[in-house]
């Protein structure tokens, strides 16, 4: 199997390909932007060629995984709308600016009302409502709430544009049709899915954790309705508050609309129910895990029948969730044991974190053989001021590891340009 890690801004984006590079599955999207200008040129050389993509897969719904996929189904809207103008009379319609996507055969993609249920809509309208109001407010810990939020409003509202695009109406992109066109998850009995000589096995999510997912988030529905409501029935005072130039009276009410949606962590995020995957072909291995936490990726191994004993080897393993001290810990370090780390992160919201690269380093070191860590991103690449000091941690912290590990372990950063080859 070869893989490829595209930059792809804070996010996940990569493109797996069988041994003969006949099947390719383009694994998440990135953030729209990054998307736009590392992911769509390369996808866009592909059509050129007259190659596929045979399978989409998005892990899950926040907005550094999906954001690109939505951008990638927005620009074949485009063109297929730029064809019928050509093809009905009208040969002065201009070209899309971005690149045209390959064909796209499959698509992987738990929607979130099908995770949710009836309330999805409620959801969207409150984290859309609540998102302004949070980051508005004075009160720092108030203003994280409402960037998080924000996040997760836009992820939402792209996981449901999402799945518009593909349906019958629009892409007509076939969804989740191993299950039936019903939610991909791990179900007894289940037997691996086959795609160009590769096997995708399915770890997670179980269906305990899309109900208590589900669970969740309607309990923050409920929790929030009161709140909900008055930022509503506010609107129209604050709007002739600001007309009379009265905005501390104004500020005044978004902090107090802020308190009443709590802390920032009250806020259920969706990596409970990231899809993971480990794909195999011949003797070679990827596991794929989105966001999951590594307790759940371990548990999914162990249901699968692959982790029987101490540790499963594997030969890459995508780091979970940015290499994030809340998804990763030392027992995840030892039950899975890999030949190729890749971290994908742009050091914003300080991931990869620092304490999780040195401990995943030094507890591989403890097994033996040799291995590297990969970084889709650097000081050098990434945009932002701080994210970019944060990469450069992450180096020296690297560099350190190297010079302990007695030539085992070995790494490579993206430095410029789009794209590292994995494997």
């Amino acid at each position: 199997m070869h893989l490829t890690a595209f930059q792809s801004g804070k996010g996940d984006c990569l493109l797996l390909s069988n041994a003969a590079d006949t099947h390719r599955v383009l694994v998440d999207g990135g953030m729209p932007d990054a998307y736009s200008a590392h992911v769509a040129p390369a996808l866009g050389r592909l059509r050129d060629v007259k190659k596929a993509i045979d399978l989409v897969y998005i892990s899950h719904i926040d907005e550094d995984h999906i954001g690109g996929i939505l951008q990638l189904l927005d620009d074949e809207v485009a063109w297929r709308v730029h064809q019928h103008q050509i093809a009905h009379g009208n040969p002065t319609h201009k070209p899309p600016a971005a690149s045209r996507p390959p064909e796209i055969n499959a698509i992987w993609h738990n929607a979130f009302h099908e995770q949710i249920g009836d309330n999805a809509g409620a959801i969207e309208d409150a984290l859309a409502a609540a998102a302004p109001v949070l980051s508005g407010a004075d009160i720092e810990k108030l203003r994280e709430a409402g960037v998080a939020q924000a996040d997760l409003a836009s992820s939402v509202r792209q996981a449901i544009q999402v799945s518009r695009r593909v349906g019958v109406n629009q892409l007509n992109i076939p969804l989740n049709t191993p299950a039936e066109h019903k939610l991909m998850m791990r179900r007894a009995g289940q037997v691996p899915i086959s795609l160009g000589g590769m096997t995708f096995t399915i770890l997670g999510p179980t269906a305990a954790h899309l109900t208590k997912l589900r669970v969740d988030w309607n309990n923050w529905l409920k929790a929030n309705t009161k709140a909900l409501t008055a930022i509503r029935g506010a609107a129209r005072v604050d709007e002739d508050r600001l007309r009379t130039g009265d905005v501390a009276a104004v500020m005044r009410t978004l902090q107090l609309q802020a308190e009443s949606f709590g802390h920032p962590d009250s806020v259920t995020p969706p990596n409970l129910a990231s899809l993971t995957l480990l794909v195999e072909q011949g003797a070679r291995s990827v596991l794929l895990t989105g966001d999951a936490r590594g307790d759940q990726i371990v548990d999914g191994l162990r249901a699968s029948g692959r982790l029987s004993g101490a540790s499963f080897r594997v030969d890459v393993l995508k780091v979970p969730h940015h290499g994030s001290e809340n998804n990763i810990d030392s027992d995840f370090c030892d039950a899975v044991i890999a030949k190729d780390y890749v971290f994908c992160g742009n050091g914003e919201h300080l991931n990869p974190d620092l304490r999780v690269v040195e401990m995943m380093g030094r507890r591989r070191m403890s097994v033996g053989g040799t291995f590297k860590f990969w970084f889709n991103s650097s000081d050098a690449v990434s945009e932002k001021p701080d994210a970019a000091a944060h990469m450069k941690e992450v180096a020296a912290v690297v560099a350190q590891l190297q010079k302990n590990s007695k030539r085992k372990m070995s790494s490579k950063f993206l430095t410029a340009g789009s794209s590292l080859k994995i494997c």
